[in-house]
């Protein structure tokens, strides 16, 4: 009987909360990439979240990123071949921050643990993933990466949800 009454006050509550909440608002707007202020297409599968300052920016941007860097390197080894200088090779850095790249798991799971110190959903989110596919971590946790897609998702990222 008890339960009953608690089914009864729960549904009075949720279509309360339904009849007073707009269900027609419009989306929120798309982000923007912070490098090539175009609206991010898609999902996060689209883009790359950076573990160093927590930016999230398009792929083109990232990708672009890349080839300059290792265009400029093959550059550079041609020189040297040729004149017999050696030259300092370019390092893959944050394209947002200039941070170096994460050369290591440690370090991978460091960059994300600090962003989730600042509550920061796709840290949340990117060490979910880590401790489900068992990448940058000792082991797989499943139950882990759930309570961390969980805390995602309370902090407001969609993705988590899924």
């Amino acid at each position: 009987r008890a339960t009953v009454a608690k089914v009864e006050e729960l549904t009075l509550r949720i279509k309360s909360e339904l009849d007073t909440s707009d269900l027609f608002v419009p989306p929120p707007p798309k982000e923007e990439c912070p490098i090539c202020f175009l609206p991010m297409i898609g999902t996060l599968q689209d883009a790359m979240n950076m573990a160093c300052c927590g930016k999230v920016i398009c792929y083109g941007c990232f990708q672009e990123k890349r080839r300059v860097i290792h265009t400029a390197n093959f550059e550079r080894e041609e020189e040297e071949e040729r004149t017999g200088i050696e030259e300092i090779m370019m390092k893959e850095t944050c394209s947002f921050c200039r941070a170096p790249v994460s050369t290591s798991r440690e370090e991978m799971m460091l960059r994300i643990e600090k962003r989730m110190k600042v509550n920061d959903p796709l840290a949340y989110y990117q060490a979910g993933g880590c401790y489900q596919d068992g990448r940058h971590v000792p082991q797989a946790d499943v139950l882990k990466a759930l309570e961390l897609n969980h805390r995602a998702a309370e902090l407001g990222l969609p993705e988590a949800f899924a």
